[in-house]
């Protein structure tokens, strides 16, 4: 008994050297400026509404996240530029378990959780235009707003057969609103 004593005593002696050592030892100079290194990775190439939706085909026919019988009742463009190219989507979609709310972004789809309901009107995308068909309509209006915020991108909402394009930045807010079937302004 008395020789496991000792060997959890010179154990302990060789844990508190250990940290001491480590903790009087001179410290290095970090290298010029700092001691984190900034990683700059590409971002994601843009998609259109009509891409993501096809990778979400796609993935359900190689047995990836299954909206068999879920219908398309909202969606959601985040740092769109004027071409229509998003930063992600996300779909808002109801099926007979309820309501799903899907996003694309960097890491593919995935089905996410958002405190938010999901309206009632189904979109049928056949007979609406496309993110891209408003950009190009009202390139002027929405590139002006733009401007006015000095900013880059807009978020898109299409949701109840409107499209809302909203422009945000430090400087404030601005949005517009079109019927999605004819691209009107709504006022």
């Amino acid at each position: 008994m008395r020789f496991v004593g000792r060997v959890l005593a010179l154990f302990a002696a060789v844990c508190i050297f250990c940290t001491a050592s480590g903790c009087l030892d001179a410290s290095t100079t970090p290298s010029e400026g700092g001691g984190i290194t900034a990683v700059d990775l590409p971002e994601p190439e843009g998609l259109t509404l009509a891409e993501a939706l096809a990778e979400l085909d796609l993935l359900g026919t190689e047995g990836g996240l299954n909206v068999t019988g879920a219908s398309l009742h909202q969606v959601i463009g985040n740092r769109v530029d004027l071409e229509g190219l998003a930063s992600s989507w996300t779909l808002g979609l109801l099926d007979a378990e309820g309501g799903r709310w899907l996003t694309l972004g960097a890491a593919g789809w995935q089905e996410v959780s958002l405190p938010a309901p999901i309206p009632e009107e189904e979109l049928n995308m056949t007979e609406l235009l496309s993110p891209e068909e408003i950009f190009a309509m009202h390139k002027d209006g929405i590139r002006a707003a733009m401007d006015r915020l000095n900013t880059s991108t807009v978020d898109i909402v299409l949701a109840d057969g409107v499209y809302t394009v909203t422009t945000r930045s430090d400087a404030g807010m601005e949005t517009l609103a079109f019927r999605a079937d004819t691209g009107e302004v709504v006022v």
